[in-house]
C-alpha cells in the first residue's frame, strides 16, 4: 500500500510540474483563524495536537489546488512549531476550510496565534468525485448538512468527504470528515451534524483513491 501511495505521489508531482500556477495573491486567507488543541486523526492514529481551522477563498476565475502552510507563534511572536501543509481543491470564486495540524502532532500550550501563507496554487483538473444537491437543515440549534457524493468514473473510489461548520459570525467551528466508498458510476448520500450554535455547513471532497 505504501508503494502504491508513493507512485501516486510521484505521478502527482509530474502533473504538477506541467501545470500552470495561480497567482498567490488571488487566494485570500481569512484573518479569523481558529486555534484549537483537541483530538486529531482517526482510530489507532489518534493524537492530541494543536491545530488551526482557517478559511481560504479562491477569487480567480479558475479552480486550483491550493496549499496552505504556516507556523504557530507564542504571545511574543516567537515561533513555537511548524504546521503541516495541506492542499485542497478550491473552485473558482469559492472558499474551503483548512485544518493545519502541528507537524509533530503535539499540543502546544504556549501557542497564541498562527502565521499562515499560501505555499502553492496549481491549476489542474478538479477531483473526479463531486458533492451534488447540498442542503442545510436546522435541527435544534445546529446545522445538519446533507448531500450526494457522485462518482462518475468507471472504477470504484474511496473518497474523503469533508464538512465544515461556521458560527453566525462566519468563524470556523469544526471540520469533521469521513472516508466513503462509492461504486463505479454510482452515488452515495452523505450527512454531517454540526455543533450547537452552528449556522452554516458545507461539504466538499478531499483526497480520492481509485
Amino acid at each position: 500500500m505504501r508503494a502504491f501511495w508513493l507512485v501516486i505521489a510521484m505521478l502527482a508531482g509530474c502533473e504538477a510540474s506541467k501545470s500552470r500556477q495561480l497567482d498567490h495573491d488571488l487566494v485570500h486567507v481569512s484573518p479569523g483563524a481558529e486555534l484549537r488543541t483537541d483530538t486529531v486523526g482517526d482510530g489507532k492514529f489518534t493524537d492530541t495536537a494543536t491545530f488551526v481551522l482557517v478559511d481560504a477563498e479562491n477569487t480567480a476565475s479558475e479552480g486550483a489546488y491550493v496549499t496552505l502552510g504556516g507556523e504557530l507563534d507564542d504571545a511574543s511572536g516567537a515561533k513555537v512549531a511548524e504546521l503541516r501543509p495541506q492542499s485542497l481543491w478550491i473552485p473558482a470564486r469559492a472558499s474551503r476550510t483548512f485544518a493545519l495540524i502541528d507537524r509533530d502532532r503535539q499540543p502546544r500550550p504556549t501557542a497564541a496565534r498562527a502565521t499562515l501563507y499560501v505555499r502553492g496554487a496549481v491549476i489542474q483538473q478538479p477531483p473526479v468525485a463531486d458533492i451534488t444537491t447540498q442542503r442545510e437543515v436546522t435541527d435544534d440549534g445546529k446545522i445538519v448538512v446533507q448531500g450526494t457524493l457522485a462518482n462518475p468514473a468507471a472504477r470504484g473510489a474511496s473518497v474523503l468527504v469533508i464538512a465544515s461548520f461556521h458560527d453566525a459570525d462566519g468563524r470556523p467551528m469544526t471540520r469533521p470528515f469521513a472516508l466513503v466508498h462509492v461504486e463505479p458510476g454510482a452515488s452515495q448520500a452523505v450527512q454531517f451534524v454540526g455543533p450547537p450554535g452552528s449556522k452554516h455547513g458545507q461539504l466538499f471532497v478531499g483526497d480520492e483513491v481509485y
